[in-house]
């Protein structure tokens, strides 16, 4: 009788501490996303590692570590609800309203690493846990918006949000970016339909003004001609490779054709994936 009580009391106590571990674990540890094309600000640093190359990634992981980097899709907030500003201090947008452990993405600098851009641009994201949106909302900064003072909401623009989606894991956005001169910010915001946590991204971008050039979303047929005119020699382009894992701005060949991915991709065939809103573009024929 002893004994099955004894073991009565073990199960229950048992069953107690996985109920209070279950209750303790933070219940966003999956839920994270954020901008890989072009490149935000926290992925660009992830890709660099420990050990950076550009001044900037150095000087963010001096201010709050190398933690960050691998925390990279965690910049968010668990009870935003819709309610940004109040969350999101100004001064630490690019933080997500987190300087303790982000703090070095909304270092005030003018030498983060940005995307040439101009005209319409796609995003696009990678959500290691892809659940529902209500929306994905853009921001720039205005003309004149000054890269070496914090950013704060009064310096942002809008320009656009998407309607609810289902989940999804790599979700891109065509947006169309008004003119702009010099170094800016894209603020991007992730809010999930299902829970009132939001994730934030900043992307740094540059402009060369008033430019009319294609950006890296444009259409395949214009990529194609803009390289063929160019020459386009496919000396040292890799074969592409169907278990190969291949990340945005990667070069491939295919059927004598180069192509270059938008965002990661695995086992989708180039030229049967080279529309405008596919993963990849027809860099069009070789010329070698």
């Amino acid at each position: 009788m002893k004994t099955q009580w004894f073991n009565h009391l073990t199960k229950a106590f048992s069953v107690g501490c996985l109920t209070l571990a279950a209750a303790a674990a933070p219940q966003w540890a999956s839920a994270h996303g954020t901008i890989t094309s072009p490149e935000s600000r926290i992925w660009n640093c992830k890709e660099q590692g420990q050990n950076p190359s550009s001044a900037a990634c150095a000087a963010a992981i001096a201010e709050s570590g190398t933690q960050q980097i691998y925390d990279w899709n965690g910049i968010r907030q668990g009870a935003a609800d819709g309610d940004h500003q109040s969350v999101v201090p100004d001064g630490q947008l690019c933080s997500g309203g987190d300087p303790g452990t982000f703090g070095g993405m909304d270092l005030a600098r003018a030498d983060w690493e940005a995307t040439p851009v101009s005209g319409s641009q796609t995003f696009t994201w990678y959500n290691s846990a892809p659940h529902k949106s209500l929306y994905y909302r853009y921001y720039i900064t205005k003309e004149g918006y000054d890269p070496t003072q914090p950013l704060a909401w009064s310096d942002l623009e809008y320009l656009m949000e998407t309607d609810p989606k289902p989940g999804e894991t790599y979700p891109s956005h065509t947006v169309s970016l008004p003119s702009r001169t010099g170094k800016h910010v894209v603020y991007a915001i992730w809010q999930r339909s299902d829970s009132p946590e939001a994730f934030y991204a900043c992307v740094d971008v540059e402009f060369s003004g008033g430019s009319s050039s294609s950006s890296s979303s444009s259409s395949s047929s214009s990529s194609s001609s803009s390289s063929s005119d160019s020459g386009n020699t496919c000396v040292g382009i890799p074969n592409w490779d169907s278990e190969a894992v291949y990340l945005a701005n990667d070069q491939v060949r295919y059927n004598d054709n180069r192509y270059e991915a938008k965002w990661w991709t695995q086992g989708q065939v180039p030229a049967d994936n080279s529309s405008e809103w596919a993963v990849w573009i027809d860099q069009g024929g070789c010329t070698e």
